[in-house]
């Protein structure tokens, strides 16, 4: 457990007398900083001081998971769609497949931000869903490790664009769109 963990916060998970902390960073075109603490807290976990947000709108963050394989690990980050930022946001913006990173860090006696957070979760928006009733409003994101497109095989696809990037004027591809059955070649 401790591999990676700055002196100071080793020091503090000793002492037995621990106040942990999430600082999340959410990638939107103007990043978004948040933290479940009660106060807003300064970090420099990415080489810049950067101030997260204690406004209240971090409600939860469920799913957080660790194994020794590269797994497609997801968690769900739920917000408050009180204040209607979030939601505009997720209406304006294309955020799938934005940045969020997770850090964990933990306050002292005198609720100051032990250096060095270390970074629990990184990955990438997968997929939104809004919920608004009578009785609460609530974005919620889910996130999906880094591990996720790793099967994915890249390359060109089976269109006629591809095919012209390629190989301009060869029309091998050009009615490809409108057969979408699964053409047997050879003989039959």
């Amino acid at each position: 457990m401790a591999r990676g963990l700055a002196s100071a916060f080793k020091t503090e998970l000793a002492t037995g007398n621990i106040s942990p902390v999430f600082l999340v960073h959410l990638g939107f075109a103007t990043p978004v900083y948040l933290t479940n603490n009660s106060f807003p807290l300064v970090s420099s976990v990415s080489g810049s001081s950067i101030t997260y947000t204690a406004n209240g709108h971090l409600k939860s963050i469920t799913g957080v998971s660790e194994t020794n394989q590269p797994t497609k690990n997801s968690l769900a980050i739920q917000l408050s769609a009180v204040d209607q930022t979030y939601v505009a946001v997720i209406l304006n913006e294309n955020i799938i497949g934005k940045e969020v990173k997770i850090y964990r860090g933990l306050l002292n006696s005198s609720n100051a931000l032990i250096s060095d957070p270390f970074l629990l979760f990184y990955g990438t928006i997968d997929e939104h869903r809004i919920v608004d009733n009578t009785d609460s409003a609530n974005v919620t994101l889910s996130v999906t490790s880094h591990w996720a497109t790793f099967d994915k095989e890249s390359g060109r696809t089976t269109s006629d664009n591809s095919q012209q990037r390629f190989f301009s004027g060869d029309k091998g591809m050009e009615f490809a769109a409108l057969n979408v059955l699964n053409l047997k070649w050879g003989k039959l």
